[in-house]
C-alpha cells in the first residue's frame, strides 16, 4: 500500500508541473489571439495581390549578371 501512495505522489508531482505549464500557456495563447485581432491587417504585397487576382503566383525573371563586363 505504501508503494502505491509513493507512486501516486510522484504522479501528482508531475501532473502539477504540467498543469502549471498549461495555466501559463493558455492565457499567453489567448493574449496572442486577442492582440492579433486588435491590430490592423498588414497591406498585401504586390506578389500576394497578383497571386490572388490570377489564381496563381506570378514569377518575375531574375536578370543574370553573366554578360556584364568585369572590372
Amino acid at each position: 500500500m505504501k508503494q502505491y501512495l509513493i507512486r501516486l505522489n510522484r504522479v501528482a508531482g508531475e501532473l502539477n508541473a504540467r498543469l502549471l505549464a498549461m495555466a501559463i500557456g493558455l492565457p499567453m495563447l489567448d493574449f496572442t489571439v486577442l492582440a492579433a485581432k486588435c491590430l490592423p491587417h498588414l497591406p498585401a504585397t504586390p506578389m500576394a495581390a497578383d497571386a490572388q487576382a490570377s489564381g496563381h503566383a506570378v514569377v518575375q525573371p531574375v536578370p543574370s549578371n553573366t554578360t556584364a563586363p568585369r572590372s
